[in-house]
């Protein structure tokens, strides 16, 4: 838990710094300049491969995320990512099915690794909570169970006027981080601005 803590700080305090050294920048381009401090929303949809022992008990997946997007300097945004994932049963076991639902809630940072208007190439990172929602069934009987875990994941994609592609690899349980691992795989919209 102290590493979240820790991971978050990091985040907040280049978010701070990022905006400081935003303050000192005149020179911007005209397109960057009109929406360099807007609030950036969107919508992102996304497959997913459950991997390692997590692969086990859950099938591929997929999902529908909301997006916000704060441009905080010019290569650097503040995001934040919340929706839901189903995935296909698996069986673990003959005569046993089992999957894993997940909700993610996720905060994190977005740099844009060339200088183009918030265009190309961009690395990111995220931390936040996982509400997953286990089910397994067989013989008749049905077992649910429902977590909430913190976890963390970074990513790297493409952005192309409103439209961006990437690919994440996230733990989905910082806990058991080897055991939660997650490859997601998205194409999002950006729709609105203010």
């Amino acid at each position: 838990m102290n590493k979240v803590i820790t991971t978050a700080a990091v985040i907040l305090c280049l978010a701070g710094s990022a905006r400081a050294g935003d303050a000192k920048t005149s020179h911007r381009s005209t397109t960057l300049a009109s929406n360099s401090h807007q609030v950036l929303i969107g919508a992102e949809i996304e497959s997913a491969l459950p991997l390692s022992s997590y692969g086990d008990v859950s099938g591929i997946g997929g999902g529908a995320l909301l997006t916000i997007e704060y441009p905080v300097m010019e290569q650097l945004s503040v995001t934040g990512r919340a929706g839901f994932q189903y995935h296909l049963d698996k069986s673990p076991f003959p005569g046993v099915d089992s999957h894993v639902h997940a909700i993610p809630v996720l905060l994190g940072a977005k740099y844009y690794v060339m200088q183009n208007d918030r265009q190309g190439l961009f690395a990111s990172a995220e931390v936040g909570t996982f509400g997953l929602m286990l089910s397994a069934s067989g013989g008749g009987t049905t077992a649910t169970d429902t977590q909430l875990k913190v976890g963390m994941g970074f990513g790297a994609g493409y952005q192309w006027n409103q439209w961006s592609f990437r690919a994440n690899l996230h733990s989905q349980d910082i806990g058991n981080f080897g055991d939660s691992m997650m490859v997601t795989g998205g194409v999002g919209y950006q729709f609105a601005g203010f």
